[in-house]
């Protein structure tokens, strides 16, 4: 694996060291659909009928769709990467969420999850990377370092694989899993935009959230992009001293270039922006620092999600409640805009990484 810089982009982050032999069939488009059926010397008809699987059906393998011939679906296989994202672990808590340990075309794996609300809205959290090259101190998704950039057709079939799972489209997508998702900007925009297209899968942008650890290069990208993606945040202290501790030097920004770039997000964008907040006992959890945090919150106009900490590392503790709500009610009193998450699938490793690193570590027990 090698560094680069995209000076396009500007994601500065590891090149893929593993390129798709072909084209991800998750990620045909009408007009290519069009040129593959024409090649194929079948009716033009067929393009729609194929289109339509992936995009309406959230069918990526040829041998389930119907209604086309065994000769095309041969050739579908031969000319595409076809239901290249295969489920591996399905872990299921007694809330209705779903941690989803995933096999990927190379052998890696991955994590998503499906996460109901009590009203009965569905959320997708979806992953970008397999490992994670940011290396939070507290997280695990980093904790076996990072491997590779999810393809964008990777990251559209963890989409579709849900939509089959639970039969609907969901109300919201967040892309929260295992990864940085502005250190893969080039395949998170594009399989965004596919998932976005009205036509075609047709999720509203409004419904997707993109959560990054401050990259601020990237948020400028989203910025320019123009599309109304929320945008959230993790900033887990309100000063970049108590940052340090917690986000290795490499790809942490300081707090300043973070709230300049949220502006720009927001003046562009015009949508919602959300400090995440990991809350860690005697490191980020004092009355003061919600002070502190209250007030860079009223200047990028953000609202706050107060995460309390779910147990990677050992070196790292959960606030009490009464320390929780009180910081909570800090927040209220200069009257910021706060929720404390609801904790979702804690008996299944619900934390990003926790599911593939149990995973990975039976993997080397084995070996």
């Amino acid at each position: 694996m090698t560094e680069k810089t995209n000076s396009k982009t500007a994601t500065s982050g590891i090149s893929d060291s593993n390129r798709a032999p072909r084209q991800f069939l998750a990620t045909i488009t009408p007009a290519q659909a069009m040129d593959f059926i024409g090649r194929a010397g079948e009716n033009t008809y067929r393009a729609k009928q194929l289109y339509d699987w992936v995009a309406k059906k959230w069918i990526t393998d040829p041998a389930s769709m119907t209604n086309l011939p065994a000769s095309l679906k041969e050739k579908i296989k031969e000319n595409f990467l076809c239901a290249a994202v295969k489920i591996e672990q399905d872990s299921e808590c007694a809330d209705g969420s779903r941690k989803l340990l995933l096999s990927l075309f190379d052998g890696e794996t991955v994590e998503c999850a499906l996460i109901p609300a009590q009203d009965g809205r569905m959320t997708f959290c979806l992953s970008t990377q397999v490992g994670c090259p940011v290396a939070c101190a507290f997280c695990a998704s980093g904790s076996a370092g990072f491997v590779r950039n999810l393809h964008a057709g990777e990251i559209i079939e963890e989409y579709l694989l849900c939509c089959r799972l639970t039969g609907k489209a969901p109300d919201n997508v967040v892309i929260m899993g295992v990864g940085e998702p502005l250190l893969n900007y080039n395949n998170l925009v594009e399989a965004l935009e596919t998932i976005c297209t009205p036509d075609g899968i047709g999720l509203a942008a409004r419904r997707v959230t993109i959560s990054t650890s401050g990259w601020t290069p990237g948020i400028r990208n989203l910025a320019e992009h123009g599309r109304q993606w929320n945008l959230a945040v993790s900033l887990h202290a309100p000063d970049d001293k108590v940052r340090s501790l917690l986000i290795p030097s490499k790809y942490r920004r300081d707090i300043k270039d973070i709230i300049a770039a949220c502006k720009l997000h927001r003046q562009a964008t015009g949508r919602l922006l959300t400090f995440e907040y990991v809350m860690l006992a005697g490191i980020n959890d004092f009355p003061e620092q919600a002070v502190r945090l209250s007030r860079l919150a009223a200047e990028a106009d953000a609202k706050i999600n107060l995460i309390p900490y779910n147990k990677a590392n050992g070196a790292f503790e959960r606030p009490s409640k009464e320390a929780i709500k009180k910081f909570e009610n800090n927040l209220k009193a200069a009257r910021i805009p706060v929720t404390v998450r609801v904790e979702k699938g804690f008996d299944s490793s619900a934390a990003c990484g926790q599911l593939r690193s149990s995973a990975e570590a039976r993997k080397r027990k084995q070996s």
